[in-house]
């Protein structure tokens, strides 16, 4: 490498860095970062990408085309970012609820840059697109070691760094130690060092495709053992059923694992076919049988899904597992096809489904960060038409998704929620849509949510004996719970106890429910049964037998208190007695 292109590297390096630390110090700034998001993760995209694309495409500095290439798609994915920055935050919540939206627009971005940097590359060089798979491929891989290496080198010189700042600290000299912690200094060093490191990739290149080479002629020896695997389970499966497959609940990602994996070891063999695996022609044709079955792992999949949806509607994951399966359909028809065509070549023609699949897979990834192809969109609107076409009950819907996991078209959904007349039970899903839109934070969610009243009068056992259980105290209570304003313990094989007496002498009983340290005292309130206070004392002692035999004895009642509490300005205490 010239002493001109590693100074170029250098110098995009050391503006990154300068430019990470400033956005850093604009954030500590802001009060509200949620409210920038818009404009925060289209910087840090694009200063990010920009350098990397300038420093891995150093040796064409020199072109014209160079510069309107990378602009216009840092522009693309900054402008993708805006929108998903736009759409991830909701007022009143905390910034860490939009990890997911964050770690999905890293995925496509920094993925779809990796994708598209050789054809950048390919068209610098050659003046074309992807006329040549050898170069595509070469470079691919070229990245990957350069990254890879740099991403080392870093890592090494910080630990460097950190072992002398730690033996200067038993020193007793702790200056090097702040220093580093110290954003001025960490993203400068750190982007300083990547860039370097990169720059050093070119002194030993040969060496490293060597390398790389004999590494994917290796794991390439494991193609035949993932085409044995394709074919068994194909035969054992219609022994044992497609029920088995599904009770597993995650069957799908296993079979979309499996293709992913035979994909990667077959371009580990294939390579770019200059370098391809040696297998005799009676392995090769066994591998090409493998391969013809890797279009009925996708209808399975595509199955699987299909009843997932039409039972529960989409969500985000799905959406995704759906492009996952669209990407692997066109792997394994692609593969099939070739296969079927019996090229003199073997696989000659791959080379075309690996590249229309790699840009159909930088595609779904742009649109997924788009309003056309958004998966929050896509699930928000789906299970808001389940919710009022009433294919699922009220109090069984997750409000409080729509809330902290869908961003504004949740927020939109809750607010739509809260003016609802036609549906049958508009009065309660108003009611849950109002509590969830005035969360700031999920809540826990017992098992009894999901119980019915009569099913939750189950979890109690009134005393005295002769009483009765009022349903209006379980009616409330059963709210209460699927609003997680309490929540409780018991269970049908050892149901709670609930005590019917009068505790503050007015000449109406209360309910005592004994439920260990989570014990409540019920009261009747205009009419209507609340929650009045918390039982205090050894709450723990509750489920010794000796406490179920006084309630069965009726060995229970409300006694007065000898010592009244003291109140000093807004604080009240009461009086223990030994």
């Amino acid at each position: 490498m010239q002493r001109e292109e590693r100074s170029w590297m250098i110098a995009w390096a050391a503006g990154q860095g300068a430019g990470l630390w400033l956005l850093h110090e604009w954030l500590l700034s802001l009060s509200k970062q949620g409210e920038y998001f818009w404009l925060i993760w289209p910087l840090y995209m694009a200063v990010l990408l920009l350098p990397l694309s300038m420093m891995l495409l150093s040796a064409y500095r020199q072109q014209k085309r160079l510069w309107p290439m990378v602009t216009a798609y840092v522009v693309l994915i900054a402008g993708l970012a805006s929108y998903l920055g736009y759409q991830a935050w909701t007022p009143a919540l905390d910034t860490f609820q939009y990890a997911q939206s964050g770690v999905c627009l890293a995925l496509v971005g920094f993925g779809s840059w990796f994708v598209l940097l050789p054809f950048a590359e390919h068209r610098l060089l050659r003046q074309r697109w992807a006329d040549d798979y050898a170069l595509l491929f070469a470079a691919a891989w070229r990245n990957s070691i350069k990254l890879a290496l740099a991403g080392g080198f870093t890592g090494l010189l910080w630990l460097l760094l950190l072992l002398f700042a730690n033996l200067l600290k038993v020193l007793g000299v702790t200056y090097l130690l702040d220093l580093l912690g110290k954003p001025i200094f960490f993203y400068p060093v750190t982007a300083v060092t990547f860039g370097i490191g990169l720059s050093l990739y070119a002194a030993k290149e040969e060496v490293l495709v060597g390398f790389y080479r004999a590494g994917l002629n290796i794991a390439g020896w494991l193609l035949p053992v993932v085409s044995l695997i394709l074919l068994a389970f194909l035969l054992v499966l219609p022994v044992q059923g497609l029920d088995k497959l599904w009770d597993t609940g995650y069957a799908s990602s296993l079979m979309l694992s499996l293709l992913g994996l035979t994909v990667f070891l077959f371009n580990a063999a294939w390579q770019d076919a200059s370098g391809q695996q040696r297998f005799p022609p009676w392995l090769l044709r066994f591998i090409g049988l493998g391969l013809l079955t890797m279009p009925v792992y996708i209808g399975l999949c595509v199955y699987a899904l299909g009843l997932r949806v039409a039972q529960y509607g989409w969500t985000t994951e799905r959406v995704f597992a759906a492009l996952v399966i669209l990407v692997m359909a066109m792997y394994a028809l692609g593969y099939a096809a070739v296969v079927l065509r019996r090229e003199k070549l073997w696989m000659n023609s791959v080379s075309k489904v690996n590249i229309a699949t790699a840009l159909l897979t930088v595609l779904l990834g742009i649109l997924t960060c788009s309003p056309l192809l958004d998966p929050t969109r896509i699930a928000v609107h789906s299970q808001l038409a389940r919710l009022l076409q009433q294919k699922v009950k009220v109090r069984d819907f997750d409000f409080e998704y729509l809330r902290f996991q869908a961003g504004r078209y949740g927020d939109a959904a809750l607010t739509r929620l809260e003016q609802e007349q036609t549906h049958p039970d508009a009065v309660e899903l108003r009611r849950k849509a109002k509590l969830a839109h005035a969360l700031t934070q999920r809540q826990y969610k017992p098992e009894a949510v999901k119980l019915g009243a009569e099913e939750l009068r189950q979890l109690f056992k009134i005393y005295p004996q002769q009483a009765q259980l009022p349903q209006a105290f379980v009616d409330a209570l059963s709210i209460s719970l699927e609003d997680n304003k309490v929540f409780l313990g018991c269970e049908k094989k050892r149901p709670c106890a609930v005590l019917l007496l009068d505790l503050n002498a007015d000449g109406v009983e209360e309910l005592v429910l004994l439920d260990g340290f989570r014990s409540m005292v019920y009261g009747l309130e205009g009419g209507q049964w609340k929650k009045v206070g918390t039982l205090l004392g050894e709450t723990y002692k509750l489920n010794e037998k000796s406490v179920e035999d006084a309630l069965t004895t009726g060995n229970f009642s409300s006694k007065p208190t000898h010592w009244q509490d003291l109140q000093i300005g807004d604080m009240q205490f009461k009086v223990q007695e030994e």
